[in-house]
């Protein structure tokens, strides 16, 4: 695909998010989505093919904004201590955004359809995956299968925070403080190897 066909992906792909977040999953349909963007609905289904095609690319690009956001982040420190908590402080900076309500979706909806379910499941051991291998620089001792185990605890604390975060605001006293607590945690959980 040249640079035309990905600026038009990402044209139906940016549509695509904002319906998701303005209208719910319901409101997600590969017709209004084209309608938005002005082209024909076979245009758009040159691009994605069906609506789980198209939810999967959101999602994809959503985990790489999350494993992006975290490479930077442990690529800027140089300690055990400072690179496991870039780990955790990239995921909660962008728990902090809108786009968080996109991964609420996706869980609701993975409750109700398999179809989802296989997505979600699919976005989380992308975004493991992406983990254990900035953990295998960080703590370089621990086996692979330590390292996923531990990769799918961040990734839980990270969601259930982010659950959280509906209730209190990201700044809280009480935020902060769990935010410190995981930190601690995750340190210990690699410390005692």
């Amino acid at each position: 695909m040249g640079r035309k066909g990905e600026a038009r992906r990402q044209q139906i792909l940016d549509a695509a998010r904002k319906i998701l977040l303005e209208q719910g999953p319901d409101g997600l349909v590969l017709r209004d989505v084209a309608e938005r963007l002005g082209i024909t609905h076979g245009n758009l289904q040159y691009y994605f093919r069906t609506r789980q095609s198209l939810l999967v690319a959101i999602f994809d690009q959503e985990v790489a904004k999350y494993t992006e956001n975290m490479k930077s982040a442990v690529a800027a420190t140089s300690s055990k201590r400072g690179r496991l908590d870039a780990i955790i402080d990239s995921g909660l900076a962008l728990l902090r955004t809108p786009e968080t309500a996109l991964w609420h979706m996706l869980w609701s909806m993975a409750g109700h359809s398999a179809e989802m379910a296989v997505i979600l499941k699919k976005e989380n051991d992308l975004y493991e995956a992406s983990l254990a291998k900035e953990l295998k620089s960080v703590a370089p001792h621990l086996t692979a299968q330590r390292r996923t185990h531990l990769a799918k605890i961040i990734r839980a604390l990270l969601d259930g925070i982010s659950i959280q975060l509906i209730n209190e605001k990201a700044d809280s006293a009480t935020t902060k403080a769990l935010q410190n607590e995981m930190k601690s945690a995750v340190l210990a959980i690699v410390e005692a190897g």
